[in-house]
Parts: C-alpha cells; structure tokens; sequence
C-alpha cells in the first residue's frame, strides 16, 4: 500500500503525463513494469533506450522521466504503467 504522501506525488505525475495518447503497446508496459519491480527505475529506463528510434522510446523514457522527478517508488511506478490506458483517457 502506498503512503499517502506517495499518493500525492502519484497524483502530480499523473496530471504531469495528461491525456496525451500514447503509443507504448501493451507488451512494452508489461516488460517495463517487470523491469522496475524486479530491477528498478535505472534499469527500466535502459529498457526504454534499447527502443531507440521507435515512439514508444519517446513516450516510455517520458513517463520514467516524470517518475524519477516525482520521486515514485518501483511498486507505485508499476501501478502508473498498468493504468497508463486509462490516465491517457483523462478518466483517472
């Protein structure tokens, strides 16, 4: 369970990220979240340079981005790629 400071910070990320669609498949989300939780955020984001020249690069390397500067924890990163579908929607 996150704290609820950690919640806040959450929350400030996610209006960070929007409602811009993104193109990052579902095969991506799922292999960088098994990235951050069993490696962490360095190891994801070297994840998401090994997509080099694809959109899902862009995209992938923005959300990390916007964790790190939130200061996120793996589990609560994990929980933003896997409802990263719905913040993109604007329904979150």
């Amino acid at each position: 369970m996150l704290s609820s400071k950690e919640l806040e910070a959450m929350g400030r990320a996610i209006e960070e990220i929007g409602s811009a669609k993104s193109c990052i498949t579902g095969d991506v989300l799922k292999e960088a979240k098994r990235v951050v939780m069993e490696k962490g955020l360095d190891a994801a984001e070297i994840y998401a340079a090994q997509l080099t020249g694809t959109d899902q690069n862009t995209e992938l390397t923005r959300v990390l981005k916007i964790s790190r500067k939130n200061d996120l924890s793996p589990e609560a990163i994990a929980q933003l790629l896997d409802k990263l579908n719905v913040i993109e929607t604007g329904k979150w």
